[in-house]
């Protein structure tokens, strides 16, 4: 479908297989695949489509506009060089939405690191931080923008290898106008808060230090202020589970 903002009519889609069609209008009236994750507003459904592609659903009641940014990030991020989820189909009517996109032939690299500390496969953490996420992140921000679910989990893999991760769950990531320390701030402390495995302070140290191409002036201010944020974001107590 195209990159439009503006969701297409589940009851007008043109252009595609009727197979297809049949799909998406079973998976907007729940007909098809099963629920792996709901919240207030908000639930995803995995399903096989008729070319037997594993897909996921993100169906949303309300708050269509974080549908129209994660259908537009979809998008623009893959243009600037960055993997993220194939983008499939966008359907609204109203305030409900529903984003497809086909699945990522990887594991999230929270699962990856419980894999590796538990018995040895799949890389190592650290490698997978320093080599693949802080390059990958400085890029990111080079180019003004951030994630702010900057999270272990939303970051998928097929190894913790120095392979560039692809990102999930890109509906909030904006460039800020203003104040866009504090979002790159949140970004890194996302991802020292979320670690789930223990890293000496040492990794977190080199990893910050590849992140920035070194040690500029400032990068103690940087590291303390991480730090703070990620101690403000563990003791929040999340919504939901």
């Amino acid at each position: 479908m195209a990159a439009s903002n503006k969701g297409t009519d589940p009851d007008a889609l043109q252009g595609l297989p009727a197979a297809q069609v049949e799909f998406l209008q079973a998976l907007w009236h729940g007909a098809v695949g099963r629920a792996v994750r709901c919240v207030p507003g908000r639930y995803t459904v995995m399903a096989v489509d008729p070319a037997g592609r594993v897909v996921f659903a993100k169906l949303r009641r309300g708050r269509a506009g974080d549908a129209a940014a994660e259908w537009r990030w979809l998008h623009v991020l893959p243009m600037l060089g960055f993997s993220v989820a194939t983008p499939l189909a966008f359907l609204q009517r109203g305030r409900r939405t529903m984003v497809v996109t086909e699945a990522v032939a990887a594991q999230a690299a929270d699962t990856l690191a419980h894999a590796a500390l538990a018995n040895g496969t799949g890389g190592s953490p650290a490698e997978f931080l320093l080599h693949a996420v802080a390059p990958t992140v400085a890029r990111l921000h080079a180019q003004g923008i951030v994630f702010r679910d900057l999270y272990w989990n939303h970051l998928f893999a097929p190894a913790l290898t120095a392979a560039e991760p692809t990102f999930l769950d890109v509906e909030r990531t904006f460039q800020p106008r203003w104040r866009r320390s504090r979002w790159i701030v949140k970004d890194l402390a996302g991802l020292l808060a979320s670690a789930p495995v223990v890293l000496p302070c040492r990794v977190w140290l080199r990893a910050l230090h590849v992140y920035q191409g070194g040690r500029p002036e400032g990068w103690k201010a940087l590291a303390k202020a991480v730090r703070r944020k990620a101690d403000r974001i563990l003791a929040h107590q999340p919504r939901y589970g």
